[in-house]
């Protein structure tokens, strides 16, 4: 029996033209497998969404979202609900949700964690409709993604972040907005909010370091005050120690809820790393909608229970 396989490859994504040897090795391993794959490049806004419909139409196993995890984010959009298998090929800037799911930053090892991953069926969250595999941010790192140029994380790759982390947070401000977290009603001036599905926020600040990826929930980190500049990378440094040392951070909240709801002045928020727009916002989870497949001690990290993939 065969494996279909499609791959929806972004040529302009962050590493995408020095990893274009181990790119093409990745698909002659996979035919070296006896996996029937298939190639589509991105070339117009809305491609990987429509591709990946297609690969539903057409009975496809797997996607394999060959980018960063906006491609990530947009392949997935279009598969949720269906039995597809996404997988990820990092060959974008940061590629955060690879990392989640266990894969090598290396391309053709990541290529070979494929064949060998487990899948299994992973909530996702849903902020005004569009669905997120990693967290949605509103706030300050919204406003730091919005003023983030493709251009300069081709360039600069990571440290493009830092530039505009650096830049935004002398000018950036809290905002009083009215806040719901199920049945819970708040009034705060809301520096930053982190909804997380996973753990680690940018691969490596656990934000939400209870967040499972099967429990029906999503996890809320917020970041309370009325400017950021003075403390702002303190206050990152804090968040990445927040898991030992939870009294480091007084002034911030976590919780674990089934929706959010973000009201007041707008705010900027961004989806996965991407920026959509402003507030209101109103986040959910769609328990189980989305198959993937990750390394096996990913999938015992992320409490993933696997399946198995069919094969036509």
């Amino acid at each position: 029996m065969s494996y279909r396989v499609c791959v929806i490859a972004n040529r302009h994504a962050g590493q995408a033209a020095s990893q274009l040897h181990a790119f093409n090795d990745a698909l002659a391993l996979w035919r070296a497998n006896g996996w029937v794959v298939d190639e589509y490049y991105l070339a117009a806004p809305g491609d990987a969404s429509r591709f990946a419909q297609t690969s539903i139409e057409n009975h496809y196993n797997m996607v394999v979202a060959a980018g960063g995890d906006g491609t990530v984010n947009e392949v997935a959009n279009a598969l949720i609900g269906s039995t597809v298998v996404l997988a990820p090929l990092p060959i974008g800037t940061v590629n955060v949700w690879a990392r989640e799911a266990g894969f090598s930053m290396d391309v053709k090892v990541a290529a070979q964690q494929i064949i060998d991953g487990v899948s299994g069926y992973i909530d996702v969250g849903m902020a005004n409709g569009r669905a997120f595999l990693l967290m949605t941010g509103i706030g300050f790192d919204a406003e730091v993604v919005r003023h983030l140029y493709a251009s300069d994380k081709r360039k600069f790759g990571v440290l493009a972040y830092i530039g505009r982390i650096w830049s935004v947070m002398w000018s950036f401000r809290s905002r009083i907005v009215d806040v719901e977290l199920d049945d819970e009603h708040m009034h705060v001036p809301l520096l930053m909010m982190v909804v997380g599905n996973t753990q680690r926020y940018a691969g490596f600040i656990p934000f939400t370091p209870t967040a499972h990826l099967n429990d029906g929930l999503i996890d809320v980190k917020m970041m309370f005050g009325d400017q950021l500049y003075i403390t702002g990378f303190m206050r990152f440094f804090f968040l990445y120690l927040y898991q030992y040392l939870p009294w480091l951070d007084r002034n911030s909240l976590l919780r674990r809820v089934s929706r959010v709801r973000v009201n007041g002045p707008p705010m900027s928020w961004q989806v996965d790393g991407d920026f959509i727009g402003h507030t209101p916002v109103e986040i959910t989870v769609c328990p189980k909608a989305l198959h993937v497949v990750v390394t096996e001690s990913a999938a015992q990290r992320l409490h993933i229970v696997p399946v198995e993939m069919e094969r036509v």
